[in-house]
């Protein structure tokens, strides 16, 4: 098992100066090297090493991102230090800083699940439910116009017609003139 306070290698501190960068290149390199803990001259030879680098070895524009300049990120800049791949995807989903600012929290994954979840619960409790005392059922021949309702008084029509298309195109013309006479 491995020691939890082991020192960083060279080769972690670089990775860690990248990932910052590639996240919020707006830190300043001597915010970048206080994180770290290396001085402001590394981090600005990685950063220079990174900006010759080409679009095509994975450099990607990341001024032009809103998400960068997030009020949470700007106030701990330190959560950016080795954030995975899907964690790096995570935070910059709709809403994800947001819901991180919200809660105080530090892992973007976390809050990602969490706006997951509220997505489906909002989905299970629809602003409509129906009741039995909102439903009155009517089976009848609908060749007979369905005089029982009135007119101008319903909201939605289920037709069941019978299978088959000759059934349908001759039933067509009654269920259209029905449901004209009696929807609002």
């Amino acid at each position: 098992m491995a020691h939890k306070n082991k020192p960083l290698t060279q080769a972690d501190k670089r990775k860690q100066i990248e990932d910052i960068l590639r996240v919020s290149p707006q830190l300043s390199s001597r915010k970048i090297a206080e994180l770290v803990g290396v001085s402001p001259t590394t981090v600005s030879k990685i950063r220079k090493e990174l900006s010759n680098k080409t679009v095509q070895n994975g450099q990607v524009d990341t001024q032009a991102e809103e998400w960068t300049n997030h009020p949470y990120i700007l106030k701990h800049p330190d959560i950016l230090i080795g954030l995975s791949e899907r964690s790096l995807r995570a935070i910059k989903a709709p809403g994800v800083l947001d819901k991180m600012m919200e809660r105080g929290s530090r892992s973007p994954r976390y809050c990602q699940r969490l706006l997951y979840k509220e997505k489906l619960d909002a989905n299970k409790s629809p602003l409509l439910t129906v009741t039995e005392e909102d439903v009155e059922v009517f089976v009848s021949d609908i060749k007979t116009g369905t005089p029982q309702i009135e007119d101008e008084s319903v909201n939605v029509v289920f037709v069941d017609p019978p299978y088959g298309r000759e059934a349908v195109e001759e039933l067509y013309r009654y269920i259209a003139s029905v449901a004209g006479r009696i929807l609002l």
